[in-house]
């Protein structure tokens, strides 16, 4: 006799960190729960009999579908429920138990909400729908050894097994989604958070490293066996070895059915380290195909929009990123998972739908090509249309970084002053509230994070002084926001104050903050006080000493020479200088420190024993001055870098690029080619040469159209050089430079062009 609605059924091993959590999210939904124990050797069981759950103990002998079929016989409910310790329920449970009684006998397998997190972020979330609810006593049980499978029948009975899908983020470490995937099973109102594949837990390597041991086993049993290759694949990218997923993705893809549940999903995947490998043809070539396949997975748009982009083809781009948003399927997964739209089994056909429901990135649909849209058109100089676009993007997800700095970059280009910047942000922020039930902080840190990455730091700071102290901001920004906006007095002050009342002084050993409060010493005119000195690790000590004297003319440093025992720096020592000034000389540029970059510069010159030296150092800080904007004093200290001797390649292709962005393609076609003859494979290089020829074979048929405007051959020609133009410079081959850049271009930076002594 049925004795409850809904049982929990779970397998566990030293979970005692996640049960609690998983066990209380469930409390008032189940009748029973069975946790099966394969050999924890910490809280876990004692925690699972604290909840009032059946205990069951087994040995793990390496097969997932063997533990969690060991509890299935034992349920007393009319539903089976199965979940992972580091899963929990965040919303749908009062309307889950209302739902299950009015489910149509026929029915026996409901699909469930699963947010599988992926980052630290709000917004960084996979969203899929696997088979987790299904009727006791119906003879469905598991299979396989990992990623196990639900199927119907006697334990032989393969054939009916249900293949589910993992997901692999090729980028970062990823999740693998335990659940069954099928397809066309109604969707219950129930919605689970999964966090145990956050890139903190996978960086131990123990869950990638023991899938990867038991699919080896399994494919040993079934070898070739496609689902099984595609979840190998997704093992080794959560290993970092993306070149053997990449195999496994292809051999996968090679056998797989096309009508496979998890098929869709290996083509995203596949797609997505092919990208990440820069194999840009290949993921052009699978995109493209299988894009017609799964017209409503926009996930593959926006791959197949990033790929077009990579190629140069970005009014292909925005037209595919457009398609992410026109013709999605509405699977149920809805951008605020609080909201997501309920089916009854009465409802299109039970909750029928006429597509899979996707394994899909979060904002697929929405903000992500909204986002990619705006950074197109940005770049096209349409910025009110950018400007729109990234507000549609905030619309749909208040809290979406990339577009809220889009939106104040794209503000900040358009000529607003950075009052005015703020004030349209805080406008922005404010019709956010009205929709969505964020946490005001929260969102008003988004508006500050957005000022400080277009360079309004005043503004961000000035903010943030309308804010209580919970804003979130992390101390070693505004510290940071502080110095960019030159209050290296205050920064001292910050400091000192943190060291003399604080009880830990762990904050210092971020290396940003130490770094700052250095050049803060240092802009002002001091010494190294004996707090910062008191916060350095032993081991560096010498070091910081020795810099901070060379850099305040404390004495007169030389390096050791052979046989001289008049040596002040030792070779060892000075090493260690020159390599700590480049990171202070990076920051004081980064920060706006022109002149102490600049006295730095001149004072490690000494160090340098051989000329050759020298100018490698100096290009080294035109490389810098040029990354941060400063692209003037960049150029003027290549110029005389190339008056003193020969430039390396990247140094030649910094140069190239000014002189291209001023018109001289005949000066700057000579730099890229000598830049390819010292490193061939330098491709933002060939890419420049092409251009140069382009520009050079257009300006010759411009002159011969001139000469002769009749003879329409030459206009054709010059249509057709005009749209390869359009195409190559749509190569992502120049230094994409942003707001804090663009402020820097026109800084006073003049004095920075110097000569060694």
């Amino acid at each position: 006799m049925k004795q409850g609605l809904v049982g929990i059924h779970m397998i566990v091993q030293n979970e005692e960190h996640y049960l609690p959590r998983c066990l209380g999210s469930f409390q008032s939904l189940a009748s029973e729960c069975f946790v099966t124990d394969t050999g924890s050797i910490d809280r876990t069981v004692e925690i699972a009999g604290q909840h009032q759950a059946t205990v069951l103990h087994a040995k793990w002998d390496e097969d997932f579908a063997s533990a969690r079929n060991i509890s299935l016989p034992l349920a007393s409910t009319d539903w089976i429920l199965c979940v992972d310790a580091d899963e929990y329920a965040v919303e749908g449970i009062d309307e889950l138990l209302a739902f299950l009684p009015t489910v149509e006998p026929s029915i026996t397998k409901l699909r469930v909400t699963i947010i599988n997190r992926i980052g630290e972020q709000e917004q960084a979330n996979v969203l899929f729908q696997p088979v987790r609810l299904f009727r006791a006593g119906r003879g469905y049980r598991y299979n396989g050894r990992i990623h196990e499978q639900l199927f119907r029948g006697t334990t032989g009975d393969k054939d009916r097994a249900i293949t589910a899908g993992a997901s692999v983020e090729s980028e970062l470490p990823t999740e693998i989604a335990k659940g069954v995937f099928v397809e066309q099973e109604p969707l219950a109102p129930l919605v689970i958070m999964h966090d145990g594949y956050l890139p903190s837990t996978m960086a131990t390597g123990h869950k990638p490293r023991r899938n990867l041991k038991l699919l080896q086993k399994q494919l040993a049993e079934q070898p070739e066996h496609p689902f099984h290759l595609y979840n190998l694949g997704v093992t080794y990218c959560q290993l970092g070895h993306v070149e053997r997923a990449t195999e496994a993705f292809a051999q996968s893809l090679q056998s797989t059915p096309l009508e496979a549940p998890y098929r869709p999903t290996l083509v995203r995947d596949y797609g997505k380290v092919l990208i990440v490998l820069e194999r840009y043809d290949e993921a052009h070539g699978l995109l493209a195909a299988e894009r017609q396949h799964y017209w409503g997975y926009a996930d593959l748009h926006l791959l197949f929009g990033e790929t077009l982009q990579q190629q140069g083809l970005e009014e292909r781009a925005y037209q595919v990123y457009a398609e992410a948003v026109e013709h999605h399927t509405d699977n149920g997964t809805s951008e605020n998972i609080a909201k997501i739209e309920l089916q009854s089994t009465s409802d299109k056909g039970h909750g029928v739908q006429s597509e899979p429901a996707y394994v899909t990135e979060q904002g697929s649909t929405t903000y992500k090509p909204y986002t990619a849209m705006g950074r197109l058109a940005q770049k096209k100089g349409f910025l009110q249309e950018a400007a729109q676009l990234y507000k549609l993007a905030l619309a749909k997800m208040p809290t979406y970084t990339p577009a809220w700095r889009g939106l104040a970059d794209v503000l900040q280009q358009s000529g607003e002053p950075d009052k005015r910047i703020a004030e349209q942000l805080q406008m922005q922020w404010k019709e956010g509230l009205q929709r969505e039930d964020v946490e005001v902080n929260h969102r008003i840190t988004e508006v500050v994070q957005a000022l400080a990455s277009c360079g309004a730091y005043e503004q961000a700071l000035h903010l943030l002084q309308e804010q209580d102290r919970n804003h979130g901001i992390p101390e070693a920004d505004l510290v940071h926001w502080m110095l960019c906006v030159n209050r290296v007095s205050a920064v001292q002050e910050w400091a000192e104050r943190q060291y003399r009342d604080g009880e830990d002084h762990l904050v210092f050993k971020a290396s940003e903050l130490k770094m700052d409060w250095a050049v803060a010493c240092w802009a002002h005119g001091s010494v190294l006080s004996s707090s910062f000195l008191a916060v350095i690790d032993p081991e560096e000590s010498s070091t910081w000493r020795a810099l901070d004297s060379l850099l305040c003319d404390q004495d007169k440093y030389i390096i050791q020479q052979d046989g001289d025992s008049q040596k002040i720096i030792t070779s060892q020592v000075a090493a260690g200088v020159r390599t700590l000034a480049k990171t202070i000389i990076e920051r004081a540029v980064q920060t706006g420190q022109l002149s102490l970059a600049k006295r730095l510069h001149m004072k490690i010159a000494e160090l340098y024993v051989e000329p050759h030296e020298r100018s490698l150092h100096k290009q080294w800080i035109a490389e810098v001055l040029y990354r941060t904007g400063y692209t003037m004093a960049a150029a003027e200290m290549l110029i005389q870098c190339m008056a003193e001797g020969e430039l390396q390649a990247q140094s030649l292709f910094i140069l190239g690029e000014t002189v291209y962005t001023r018109g001289h393609y005949d000066q700057a076609l000579v730099l890229f080619q000598q830049a390819l003859e010292q490193e061939p494979g330098l491709q933002r290089a060939r890419a420049g040469a092409s251009l140069c020829y382009l520009q050079l074979a257009k300006e010759v048929i411009e002159q011969e159209v001139t000469r002769s405007p009749s003879v329409a051959e030459l206009k054709a020609q010059l249509t057709v050089l005009e749209q390869k133009l359009r195409l190559a410079e749509g190569l992502p081959w120049r230094t994409v430079f942003h707001a804090k850049e663009r402020r820097n271009h026109v800084a006073e930076q003049s004095h920075f062009a110097m000569h060694d002594r």
